[in-house]
């Protein structure tokens, strides 16, 4: 059975022009702008611009990793290698040379590329189970209330299940700053002595210091900090410091004729992005800003700029 969860939170039987997400067969189908595959294999070639500098040429690090214990590219990184810190330490000391120093910071390299894969593909994951949660579930405590009419909120567990999802996602896309910022920094800072395996430099940078970047190309990318990357950035600051970017979390319900017809969450008003603040206050509604009305938007606007991001750094 299809299903198909609409910007309103009102599903539908057929998709319409309000669909953003359809799920089959346990699979979610994002309806417009999905790009989330095409940063996976992109960002391959991050892995593959670092072997060309560390090893030549990405076949020339292939044939001499058909040499290595898989110990230089998952121990201390992968759950499928049961070892210890200290026993890692003691392999590495027994086996420490140039080439294995490299391999070492190539899969640590490759581990951090990894995470943002990750992040993009959980990102898509949050958005879409956040429109499949709005949609099925009515948030009333009574699933057919008679004599109902405009406007209700809601509040509870399938409330605070939707706001969790929510503040995840913003919490995701604000790591997938940090983490692009990392790579592009460590890509600009590979060591070229391996006579001791390498700490990174990147281990400290955050999305904050991408001034620490020196890469001209980099121009019109996530670096330059549109309005929606802003907004992700505030929606992200409220939530980890203020625990929500509302006092009291909760759904909005629009009744007609005793008919539900629309649901939807409010974020804060805004200008460029910047949540609008007066001394204490910053969280003001008075434009209705519609968080449902706006996400597919910021999502996939924010993975465009991923995109151009990566590419310019392959």
């Amino acid at each position: 059975m299809i299903k198909y969860f609409n910007i309103d939170g009102i599903s539908t039987n057929e998709e319409t022009d309000k669909t953003v997400v359809t799920e089959w067969n346990n699979q979610f189908s994002i309806k417009n702008d999905d790009i989330s595959s095409d940063m996976d294999f992109k960002l391959i070639n991050l892995t593959f611009k670092s072997a060309d500098i560390l090893f030549g040429s990405v076949q020339n690090m292939y044939n001499i990793l058909m040499t290595k214990s898989t110990m230089t590219s998952y121990a201390g990184i992968n759950a499928e290698i049961k070892i210890s810190k200290d026993e890692f330490e003691k392999w590495l000391n027994v086996n420490k040379s140039t080439e294995t120093h490299k391999f070492l910071y190539y899969y640590d390299f490759q581990s951090l590329v990894g995470s943002l894969q990750n992040l993009i593909s959980e990102s898509r994951f949050l958005l879409c189970d956040f429109y499949k949660t709005l949609n099925e579930n009515s948030f009333m405590i009574i699933e057919n209330p008679k004599n109902v009419e405009g406007l209700m909120f809601a509040s509870g567990r399938l409330v605070t299940s939707i706001f969790a999802k929510i503040n995840h996602l913003f919490i995701n896309l604000n790591s997938q700053l940090d983490f692009i910022t990392k790579i592009a920094y460590e890509l600009e800072n590979i060591p070229k002595d391996f006579d001791v395996y390498p700490k990174m430099k990147s281990n400290k940078i955050l999305f904050g210091d991408a001034k620490k970047i020196k890469n001209s190309k980099l121009k019109n990318t996530i670096f330059d900090k549109t309005d929606n990357t802003k907004l992700i950035i505030s929606l992200r600051n409220e939530i980890i410091h203020n625990a929500s970017f509302e006092n009291i979390q909760k759904v909005y319900q629009l009744f007609s004729n005793n008919i539900m017809t629309e649901k939807f969450i409010l974020i804060p008003d805004n200008t460029n992005g910047n949540f609008d603040s007066y001394k204490n206050r910053n969280r003001f509604f008075n434009n209705d800003i519609k968080l449902n009305e706006l996400l597919p938007n910021i999502v996939t606007e924010f993975w465009k700029e991923m995109e151009t991001t990566i590419i310019k750094l392959a």
